[in-house]
Formats: C-alpha cells, structure tokens, sequence
C-alpha cells in the first residue's frame, strides 16, 4: 500500500498516511495530471484502449517524499514506456481542489479530496518509446490550438498523426472531432484543456521570438563581419 502526503484544504502540508486513510477520511492529497507538448505548438494525446477516446498522458496520485519531476516521470513511463528526461522543460499550469463523495451498494465510501495538479513537459520526439500499458492504445499529436478551437465551437475537426517511436508519424491523417476527447462528467472539458493548451501555445510563440532574435543577430553578426572585411580590404 502506499503513502501519501496530506494537507489541509490551504496546502499546508500535515503528514504521510497510507492511501486507505487518504481515501477513507477524505484527507487533501496531491494528484499530478501529466501533458505533452512540443515547441511547434502540437500536444500529444494517449489514445485510450477501452473507447478510443482521447486524453492527457496520465493522472497519478503523488506519492509520500516523491519530487513533482519524478512524479511526472512515472506518469510518462506508466504509460508511454518512456522516462521524461531532466534536461526538459516541465511547468505547472493549474491547481484545482477536487472532492469526491461516494457511497456504495455495501455502504462503503470514497471520499477523495485532492489538489489536481496539471503539468506541461516538453516531448522528445526522437524517444524510441514503447506502449506497453494495457490500457493505452497509442498516442496522437495535433495542433493544440486546432484541439482547442473545436472545444471551443463544439464542432469542427482538426488533424492529427499517430506517433511512432523515433521522431516517426503515420503518413495517414486522422480527424479529431470533439467526441473524440474523453468528457470527464466531474469537469468541464474546455476548462480541462484550455488552461494546459493556452500555456502550450504560449511556449510555441515565445520560442518562435527567440528564432526570430536569433536570426537577426545571426544577419547582424554577418553584416559587421562584411563590414569589417570591407574596411580592412580598403585600408
């Protein structure tokens, strides 16, 4: 069985207690939802086995004295076969306060109080991974602001390519609609997605300005060095 940390309804932490008496006292836990993304703007979505609907890489309760970067790190590898590697960039998004309550047939109960913690990590696409979860039956990569313009107008589509292992996509388009994203009824779905897609988006445009300042001081860089080679040429 496993630990967990527990906090009061503010985040302050409390103790480490086993995951029976976090789920049977409803004790505020963590709990880390795992994103993929690149830096041309696309999200990677597993493609889950049970209903072919499609969501975040993996949610996964953060156990006693784990770190956030290993925790995402599991997540991937649960999943995708892959570890996240240290150089990458993961960022936290949102934080959301969950609480479930619910009574079953035998009278038993879950109360699960959690603190969803939603984290984007940069995808190396060169990763030879591996799917070997029985639950998952692949993985797409679209466009997140296609994702989330048919979130959005609830209607549309956007394509999409099945990863490969090795920077590798199937040359056959897929067509992502929004019945294709997985609808929690515990969360609004465009709320799900907007948060992690807008921070992916953001990331593409800041790294679209740092190739742009960068070319320019490349030009620049290039028009002293002719300069230079004029002057000395004429002296």
């Amino acid at each position: 069985m496993e630990n967990y940390d527990t906090f009061d309804e503010n985040g302050v932490f409390l103790s480490s207690e086993d995951e029976y008496d976090v789920h049977y006292k409803g004790l505020w836990h963590k709990v880390i939802r795992v994103w993929l993304y690149d830096n041309e703007g696309n999200i990677y979505l597993r493609i889950l086995k049970k209903n072919k609907k499609l969501d975040c890489i993996n949610e996964i309760h953060m156990r006693s004295t784990e770190s956030v970067s290993s925790a995402f790190d599991r997540g991937m590898f649960e999943k995708i076969g892959i570890h996240f590697p240290a150089t990458s960039n993961l960022e936290q998004v949102s934080t959301k306060k969950i609480k479930i309550h619910r009574v079953y047939s035998d009278n038993s109960e879950l109360k699960d109080n959690y603190f969803l913690c939603d984290y984007i990590g940069e995808f190396d696409k060169s990763t030879n991974f591996f799917i070997f979860s029985s639950d998952t039956d692949g993985l797409l990569k679209a466009n997140a602001k296609g994702v989330l313009n048919i979130l959005h107008n609830r209607t549309g589509e956007v394509v999409a390519y099945q990863v490969l292992p090795g920077d590798n996509e199937s040359a056959e388009k897929t067509f992502i609609k929004i019945e294709d994203i997985f609808n929690n009824p515990t969360e609004d779905t465009y709320q799900k997605f907007s948060t992690v897609i807008n921070a992916i988006i953001k990331n593409a445009q800041e790294q679209e300005r740092k190739a742009r300042e960068e070319k320019q001081m490349q030009k620049l860089a290039e028009r002293r060095a002719e300069e230079e080679k004029e002057f000395v040429s004429h002296a």
